[in-house]
């Protein structure tokens, strides 16, 4: 968007915001080349102004011009406060995914024991089996179940895993 500067405006821009060498005309040129469109308030005179904010800066432009009246720099108070809140959201939403896993892993750990209930079960019938046929099915039916053993600890470790993930993403985040 190209928007031409008040006076207002280029005093409030050098006076709050530090951007070094750079004029007031570029520097808010380019922040507001990614700012976001964030709806119509009132400015510091009551006035109906268009809001666009980038990096906690909000520029406000006359509804009817592309003319920047000021740009308020970002409420440190009230960012450090909607960062308090978004973490402990976060938090929040992690405890519960953990307790999650940790259900989902009790109950591969309860399977499993099942599956091993299964083949002594099957192992005992096995050894009472007369025909080739029967013995041979018991045979595999222990086999795959053996085979379904074998993953659920992959299973385990790869739910424990997404946790880390997301910590992990949660970390480069906040």
């Amino acid at each position: 968007m190209k928007a031409t500067l008040s006076h207002h405006a280029k005093i409030n821009i050098k006076k709050r915001f530090n951007i070094g060498n750079r004029t007031s005309e570029t520097w808010a040129s380019w922040m507001l080349s990614k700012a976001v469109y964030c709806g119509i308030g009132p400015d510091d005179n009551g006035e109906d102004a268009r809001m666009y904010s980038h990096r906690g800066a909000t520029f406000m432009l006359a509804v009817d011009a592309d003319v920047v009246k000021t740009v308020i720099p970002p409420n440190k108070g009230c960012i450090n406060r909607i960062r308090r809140k978004v973490t402990n959201f976060i938090t929040e939403e992690i405890t519960k995914m953990s307790q999650q896993i940790t259900e989902e892993v009790a109950t591969i750990d309860k399977f499993r024991d099942e599956l091993e209930e299964e083949i002594v079960h099957l192992e005992d019938r096995l050894s009472r089996a007369r025909s080739l046929s029967t013995k041979l099915a018991l045979q595999a039916r222990i086999n795959a179940v053996r085979m379904r053993i074998d993953e659920l600890p992959a299973e385990s470790h790869e739910l424990r895993r997404e946790i880390t993930r997301t910590a992990r993403g949660v970390a480069a985040y906040v």
